[in-house]
């Protein structure tokens, strides 16, 4: 076979793997999003040219500098061994522990796995290159808003979940849940936010008071999972 040939079934291999590698938004069964802001959210993206879900980027890498972004720092405790809420925030699917009042679960999209996850389906556990679209009722249901974030970093070692909220979010930057032993053996988490938008009005008032209100009731429902899991036995 000519060289030219040859160059030709190279490029045709290559350009079939990377489609087969690509998830196009198309692919998304809107019918199994039940919020109509996250739907809007992903039509937007469509109308910004990302077609496809693994062409999404975090807007704060794990090692990128941190100057420039305000930081908003929260305390949660569980009165349990670090080991055993540590496993239990990497192991509950993200339909729970997203699914309040205040915030719920849009869906999910593995980077590594190549998967569409919806509400009423399950992942083997929390993992980076995973993208979460939540929808936030703020004041009560009166407004909504979707958001997008990515996870950056898992370390098991230290006991650090980072995710970053995606290029194109209304906010810029990542959190950062820190996981620690108190001296009685219970356990500390550091909820930590980095972040900036284009309103210094929106930093410095709204985004705090919405904050706290969402991650406090993520993290209580993280932990009236744990304590129902525990009773059930």
């Amino acid at each position: 076979m000519p060289v030219f040939k040859y160059i030709l079934l190279l490029v045709f291999t290559l350009s079939v793997f990377q489609c087969k590698s690509q998830v196009s938004i198309n692919e998304i069964n809107f019918n199994k999003v039940p919020q109509k802001k996250v739907r809007e959210y992903l039509i937007g993206q469509q109308n910004n040219h990302i077609l496809s879900l693994t062409d999404i980027k975090p807007s704060l890498r794990t090692n990128m500098k941190i100057e420039g972004y305000r930081n908003h720092v929260k305390e949660y405790f569980l009165k349990d061994s670090l080991n055993k809420i540590w496993k239990h925030y990497l192991n509950t699917k993200p339909g729970d522990s997203w699914n309040g009042r205040k915030v719920s679960f849009g869906m999910l999209f593995s980077k590594k796995d190549k998967r569409i996850v919806y509400c009423n389906e399950s992942i083997s556990q929390i993992d980076t290159g995973q993208v979460v679209y939540l929808n936030l009722k703020l004041l009560k249901g009166i407004a909504n808003l979707a958001t997008v974030f990515e996870f950056t970093n898992i370390d098991k070692e230290n006991r650090i979940i980072e995710f970053s909220y995606i290029e194109g979010n209304i906010t810029e930057g990542k959190q950062r849940l820190q996981f620690s032993e108190t001296p009685k053996g219970h356990t500390l988490i550091l909820h930590t936010s980095f972040y900036k938008s284009n309103s210094t009005f929106r930093d410095w008032f709204l985004y705090p008071f919405f904050h706290d209100k969402i991650s406090n009731e993520f993290h209580r429902n993280m932990k009236k999972l744990y304590y129902s899991k525990c009773m059930s036995q």
